[in-house]
């Protein structure tokens, strides 16, 4: 019977790796995590944690930096509601088809100063990432008008524990609190009311009394101060929950961890083992007696390895491309071919297709947990899992669109609070102008229109108002 000794050269040694879950990532709401620190004012705060172990926006960044679809779908929540971006638009010109922007030298110099469309990106990842954003206004000398607005990254502020009696949160405290809970520079500011920061503004700077809330001014050298904006979540006091977190508890981001970790493993394994060689021991022997070379010898063990190498250096590299290997067959009495020295090329073309159905459905959930259509974001491989219209496409962008609503009037707050305190409110109205797509018998693929219920106009310039 003919023997057959098969060898497989460079068998990788990559193993998929063991892949922690992403279920602990949040505490329970009701376990709030103290921390005592001290502030650069010299006085002692208690903060409330945020997370575990006061690290949650630190992970929940990293674990959406390694997944290439939740990236991407924070990119896309943000291009969607930024829109054409945020203006001040000139009251005059609110009923008219296409509203204007302010021509004000002093409110186009403030705007100009408090670089209001990159604060108002930077606002919108952080609403985006973790449900709510931090602003500081910043007031003049005399504390009389808002100077400028700045934005204050979310993942760095910490919320001072609520007050027990009012059940008010008293100062927002920023520094960086990665890997460490005791930060030098802390930096506290005092938190308007989260409800009526308006109120509280006017009442701490001395312009208004206010009775009902108890809002009571306070000392006249503070000229700081910090906004909230958060997207209402169930249970949090301090800290939302985003409701596409879900994604990490429910198992499905390990789900695509552990998936595209496989693929990468079988293509990597698949392009490694490119050639399977099959070696009739029959020639070893030939090949031993020609040489005079005892079989079984250490010498016969050389031969094989030294063959076995020179194999391995024509067969592997780009150089070797043009190189020829040969072989010597004979014909058994059936007819059958008995190959001495056979070398089958092993077909990588596939390696890891069979995971394909399992990434997209992945894929799909983290874009349903994004509130992003994987048409619209382009998650879903494959021609025939792309095969939306246009007109499906445009209506998915539209409804994405109107859907930024809630998030607009969140952002807006801060923009309102400086225009009412500075005495603007004749002047400009904060207005967001978004890209509704259209067809081509309205001569333009696109249209601006303005999300805003007071700046609504429909195609003959009539104001619509909320409808």
């Amino acid at each position: 019977m003919e023997r057959i000794e098969s060898f497989v050269f460079d068998l990788p040694n990559d193993r998929l790796s063991d892949t922690v879950t992403s279920g602990s990532l949040y505490s329970s709401p009701e376990k709030l995590t103290e921390i005592e620190v001290k502030a650069k004012d010299g006085k002692t705060y208690t903060i409330i944690g945020w997370g575990n172990d006061n690290q949650l926006p630190y992970e929940i960044k990293d674990k959406v930096e390694r997944n290439s679809v939740m990236m991407q779908n924070k990119f896309f929540n943000l291009l969607t509601c930024y829109g054409r971006g945020l203006e001040y638009m000139d009251v005059a010109t609110l009923g008219d088809k296409e509203p204007k922007p302010t021509r004000d030298k002093d409110i186009r110099r403030w705007l100009l100063r408090s670089s209001v469309k990159r604060f108002f990106a930077e606002q919108i990842v952080d609403l985006k990432y973790y449900f709510f954003a931090v602003a500081v206004v910043i007031l003049d000398r005399q504390r009389q008008t808002i100077v400028k607005i700045v934005h204050k990254d979310a993942c760095h502020c910490r919320f001072q524990k609520a007050d027990d009696r009012t059940g008010r949160i008293g100062h927002v405290l920023f520094a960086d609190w990665k890997d460490d809970n005791a930060p030098d520079n802390v930096e506290a500011i005092p938190l308007l009311d989260e409800q009526d920061p308006l109120g509280d503004l006017m009442a701490r700077t001395g312009r208004e009394r206010d009775l009902y809330n108890n809002f009571t001014p306070d000392r006249a050298s503070c000229c700081m101060y910090a906004v909230v904006c958060k997207i209402p979540t169930p249970g949090c006091q301090y800290y939302p929950i985003p409701t596409y977190s879900a994604v990490f508890r429910d198992g499905w981001y390990d789900i695509y961890g552990l998936l595209t970790a496989a693929k990468k493993a079988k293509i990597k394994n698949g392009q490694n083992i490119r050639y399977h060689v099959e070696i009739n021991l029959e020639f070893w022997e030939s090949r031993a007696r020609s040489r005079g070379i005892s079989i079984g010898s250490t010498a016969f063990e050389d031969m094989k390895t030294e063959f076995i190498d020179q194999l391995k250096m024509y067969l592997g590299g780009s150089q070797n491309s043009d190189k020829v290997v040969w072989s010597e067959f004979e014909s058994l009495i059936d007819g059958k071919e008995k190959h001495y020295l056979k070398i089958n090329v092993v077909d990588t073309s596939k390696a890891g297709s069979e995971y394909n159905d399992d990434v997209a459905e992945a894929a799909n959930v983290l874009c349903y947990d994004d509130n992003v259509h994987p048409n619209l974001a382009g998650a879903t491989p494959g021609k025939s899992q792309m095969n939306n219209s246009g007109s499906d496409k445009r209506e998915l962008f539209t409804m994405k669109q109107s859907l930024e609503t809630l998030p607009h009037d969140m952002l807006l707050t801060v923009h309102h609070l400086a225009i009412c305190f500075n005495g603007w409110e004749d002047r400009v109205e904060p207005v967001i102008p978004m890209i509704i797509l259209t067809t081509l018998d309205k001569n333009t693929d696109a249209k601006q229109v303005n999300m805003n219920n007071n700046a609504n106009s429909d195609d003959n310039g009539n104001n619509q108002g909320n409808q």
